[in-house]
């Protein structure tokens, strides 16, 4: 009995050899995925245009577009490219957690899943807008009809409410990924802190009031948090030894 016992251990340490390798690589892989898509978020932010303005009328604001309608365009593709990358670490993710959070990293997986798909119907919109404004002739723009000029701000609120479905996303995610403090071990506890409070204002401000300052430091606490807890997991995977 005690021989089998021995020969139990010894091949599950054998298989923990095998198996650690992969799941080093796994974890260097994610933690670069997963900083290249916070990089590439982040750039959709600083492309992100906007033509509407309080502060100005609707006719000022659509001739303002026309002026800068490559602008609106890089910003689009900028949001679908989010959108893709989003969707391309969702796969590396889940298999990094396998086996560890039972349900929870699908559960985060399927948050994920919704703000690719909220910064995709927001990019595809922004195209829509952009089509719609090579349609006007550049010359005769201010004289364009009520009706493609409602329509174009119509396309832009509908921009505006997947823009906040998919930040909203973003920040669940957030507040998903800090509990992951709680199942796991040698999560750094600022990274956790800084999701779990960025979160919940993120979705708030969201609604509430998508300009104000609170709303930009929320995504900025979510960015560093996502990039601190990538980090960790890339050293995490080069620096722990394969048993012997």
């Amino acid at each position: 009995m005690w021989d089998k016992n021995n020969q139990d251990f010894d091949y599950i340490h054998t298989m923990e050899q095998k198996r650690n390798p992969r799941v080093r690589r796994r974890e260097v892989v994610t933690g670069l995925v997963v900083i290249l898509t916070s990089f590439i978020y982040v750039g959709s932010i600083l492309f992100d245009f906007s033509f509407v303005s309080s502060y100005a009328t609707l006719q000022e604001d659509l001739v303002y577009l026309s002026e800068q309608i490559d602008n609106q365009k890089i910003s689009s593709i900028a949001w679908l490219a989010t959108s893709l990358a989003t969707l391309v670490s969702i796969p590396f993710y889940l298999l990094v957690f396998h086996g560890r959070l039972q349900t929870l990293q699908y559960l985060t997986g399927l948050l994920l899943l919704g703000a690719s798909l909220g910064f995709l119907l927001m990019g595809k919109t922004g195209l829509d807008i952009h089509r719609i404004m090579l349609q006007i002739p550049v010359d005769s723009f201010q004289e364009a009809g009520e009706e493609i000029k409602l329509s174009l701000l119509e396309k832009y609120r509908q921009e505006q409410m997947f823009r906040k479905i998919g930040s909203s996303f973003v920040g669940l995610f957030a507040m998903g990924l800090s509990i992951v403090r709680f199942r796991l071990g040698r999560f750094p506890f600022l990274s956790a802190g800084l999701l779990l409070v960025s979160g919940p204002l993120l979705i708030f401000y969201n609604w509430y009031d998508p300009d104000h300052l609170i709303r930009t430091a929320a995504m900025a606490g979510i960015m560093i948090g996502v990039v601190m807890f990538s980090v960790r997991l890339i050293n995490k995977g080069l620096s722990d030894p394969v048993p012997d």
